[in-house]
């Protein structure tokens, strides 16, 4: 049974990958401008970072963890702008909407298809820039990366990008328990911009609370430290990769066994 599950939903989400690119091919103008402003939105990102590294004296080896940080974060950004962010800003609006009737009785898991459906091909666009920030930053230092940093970076770039996923998504699931919860998407998008930045500006205790419980640094800063600096905390990113998911399934179960369906 469960082997037919994830069939139908790899089917399903192969269906709405297609479905998304036909989308922004059909309207090719539409899909140029949300490129391009994926991409000013980074380039935006990387002005404050310069400023901040080059113009106050900062150390150099903050310059250049300030500048990897912006390429991870990019990256990371993309992925969920891509493939989860936009359910996420949707499901205020299907809660009350009723769109989220339609999920549970669709053939695959409602979690799947309340959140992970809405697909924005054109924000992958961000990802390449980050790649490119990435190459040049890299070329440019002169650095000598071990293996071992580049694994550490790729793990917690991933774990990061999951953790704040689903730390946005707990943010979301509210909409079970308030008439609108709109706001919060909005603060959880900006809150997420402080994980460009190195954790050195931040005073302690919000350097632990962007590694823990509002993990904005996790999608950028803390990767790209790892590249750098590769440390210990390698064998930790299971162990918060399945505490995030463990908390978001929680909080989506129980909301989902609160919600009555939008005509109730």
């Amino acid at each position: 049974m469960k082997t037919r599950t994830a069939l139908v939903t790899f089917r399903v989400w192969r269906k709405l990958v297609r479905q998304a690119l036909m989308r922004d091919f059909q309207f090719r103008s539409q899909a140029w401008i949300h490129l391009a402003a994926s991409v000013g939105e980074l380039l935006v990102g990387v002005v404050p970072v310069l400023v901040l590294t080059r113009y106050t004296g900062a150390d150099p080896e903050i310059s250049q963890a300030s500048v990897l940080a912006v390429g991870v974060f990019a990256v990371t950004t993309g992925l969920m702008d891509c493939f989860v962010s936009p359910g996420l800003r949707r499901f205020d609006f299907a809660v009350r909407q009723g769109e989220l009737d339609l999920a549970i009785v669709r053939p695959v898991p409602t979690f799947f298809y309340a959140v992970l459906r809405w697909i924005q091909p054109t924000e992958l666009g961000r990802c390449l820039s980050g790649i490119a920030i990435l190459a040049v930053a890299l070329g440019t230092g002169d650095l000598a990366i071990a293996p071992l940093a580049v694994v550490s970076m790729v793990v917690w770039a991933f774990v990061g990008t999951v953790a704040y996923c689903a730390f946005w998504a707990d943010l979301a699931f509210l909409a079970f328990w308030a008439r609108s919860i709109e706001p919060v998407n909005e603060l959880a998008a900006a809150w997420r911009g402080a994980g460009q930045y190195p954790r050195q500006f931040f005073p302690r205790t919000f350097q632990i609370v962007l590694v823990s419980l509002a993990p904005a640094a996790l999608s950028g800063s803390y990767p790209a430290r790892q590249l750098l600096d590769p440390d210990a905390s390698l064998v930790l990113a299971p162990v918060v990769l399945v505490a995030t998911a463990s908390v978001t399934a929680l909080v989506w179960r129980r909301g989902l066994a609160r919600y009555d369906s939008a005509s109730s």
